[in-house]
């Protein structure tokens, strides 16, 4: 049986609180380091045109990462 295409078109990029890391998630799950808040390399240097899990091409993310709260293995 063949998997279908994920339909989600947008990264949701998110920092966790004392992590100097942002990280790009998908709908599906899947979630990797897409850039740092260090001085010499601040910003999104890193965004996959889709996701490797189930396929959905990205075409969307946020500039601005949202600050979530807590462990990021929580």
């Amino acid at each position: 049986m063949k998997m279908k295409r994920g339909t989600d078109h947008h990264w949701h990029v998110i920092r966790y609180k004392g992590n100097m890391a942002y990280y790009a998630k998908c709908k599906c799950g899947y979630e990797y380091c897409c850039g740092s808040a260090f001085p010499k390399e601040v910003g999104i240097n890193k965004i996959y045109p889709y996701c490797p899990v189930c396929g959905a091409r990205k075409k969307w993310y946020n500039e601005i990462p949202d600050l979530i709260i807590g462990p990021e293995w929580d």
